[in-house]
């Protein structure tokens, strides 16, 4: 176990104290993937395929929803032929040419529902990946795409939900051109299945990434970063999802600000004499947690993380894999792409997992 860290390992305690399922909930990603699979299979969005939209506007707040649509729009925006728009609120030029998605997880939110009402009404094609209930059900002028969600979770574990929802909106554009690798979303349910299988609270915690990633982060100050824009959408998340679940606090920034922050971080150590043998919180006070930053990134892009971390004093480099082995060639040019959605949407599930698990371990 590292120094300092709660028992994470104690499977009998953490299972009594998971009186609201936490640990099976933030496990679900893999049955969201699957459910948003079915539903695109029973044809739900099938009145897409010969389409080909003005734009793709997607109506969602900065919750969840609006986070996952952070991932997707940087993981394809460079990639397809079709403006795609975050938006909080319906575009005044919303009409007959445009595929509006609303997203969230409040349907009682009038900006969701206005939305879902003013697109149906300008006969635009309208897919709700949120909650169809309460106001937003009522607000709709006529037949919308339901992809809402089929697994009930909490809100803050419905990353997976508006992730696999969105990329299924844009690989049915069959009309709309896509360059570099598409999504595979069965492979990505297997892929989550499998890291929320190593995350079991059986495994200790040096097979379980999860518990790692919460013994790293408890009683520490926190800064996620990421060294690409979609990495940044889930360090993001990772932030929110620690404090929505544990309350543990901790700030989302560009690794570059992190960086520039270097000396700063360095300030928040310990004392040159501090001991902590001899160091009695009762006398000397709370010993100083020095600030650790959490690093995401994509096994491929490691060396880089690394290379651009090296002068912090306290990184973790997280990663949903083995490193890739330099290779002498040049570093991965462009945009990432589709090819990165699995590695990232693991490290999500990873980050919800090791949330739920210090609330576990705080309640005892």
């Amino acid at each position: 176990m590292l120094t300092g860290a709660p028992d994470l390992d104690d499977v009998a305690a953490l299972t009594d104290a998971d009186v609201e399922g936490l640990l099976p909930a933030s496990a679900l990603a893999g049955a969201q993937v699957r459910a948003v699979v079915a539903a695109r299979e029973e044809g739900t969005l099938e009145p897409l395929r010969h389409l080909r939209p003005r734009a793709v506007v997607v109506v969602c707040g900065d919750g969840t929803a609006g986070r996952a649509t952070d991932l997707v729009l940087a993981l394809v925006g460079p990639h397809i032929d079709v403006p795609l728009i975050k938006t909080a609120a319906m575009p005044s030029w919303i009409g007959p040419l445009d595929v509006v998605v609303v997203a969230g997880d409040d349907a009682g939110d009038p900006r969701l529902a206005e939305a879902a009402s003013r697109a149906g009404r300008r006969q635009a094609e309208v897919v709700v990946a949120g909650p169809l209930e309460g106001p937003l059900r009522e607000s709709l002028g006529g037949p919308v795409l339901d992809m809402s969600p089929r697994i009930r979770v909490l809100e803050r574990f419905r990353f997976a939900h508006y992730v696999s929802v969105l990329v299924a909106v844009l690989d049915s554009l069959d009309a709309v051109r896509m360059s570099g690798e598409r999504a595979k979303l069965p492979e990505l349910a297997d892929e989550l299945d499998r890291e929320a299988a190593g995350n079991h609270p059986g495994n200790e915690m040096f097979h379980n990434a999860a518990k790692e990633l919460a013994a790293r982060v408890v009683g520490r100050p926190t800064v996620w970063t990421a060294e690409t824009p979609a990495g940044m959408a889930v360090a993001s998340h990772a932030a929110r999802t620690f404090f929505a679940s544990a309350g543990s606090i901790g700030v989302a920034t560009d690794v570059h600000d992190v960086v520039a922050a270097g000396p700063l971080l360095h300030r928040t150590e310990s004392p040159v004499d501090y001991d902590p043998i001899f160091h009695d919180a009762q006398i000397d006070g709370p010993a100083a947690e020095p600030v650790r930053v959490q690093v995401l990134t994509t096994p491929d892009r490691e060396w880089l993380a690394r290379r651009l971390t090296a002068t912090l004093p306290e990184v973790d480099i997280q990663i949903s894999g083995p490193a890739a082995a330099p290779t002498g060639q040049a570093p991965p040019s462009g945009p990432p792409g589709l090819g990165d959605l699995v590695p990232l949407m693991i490290l999500a599930l990873r980050a919800d997992m090791a949330g739920a698990y210090l609330r576990l371990v705080g309640e005892r």
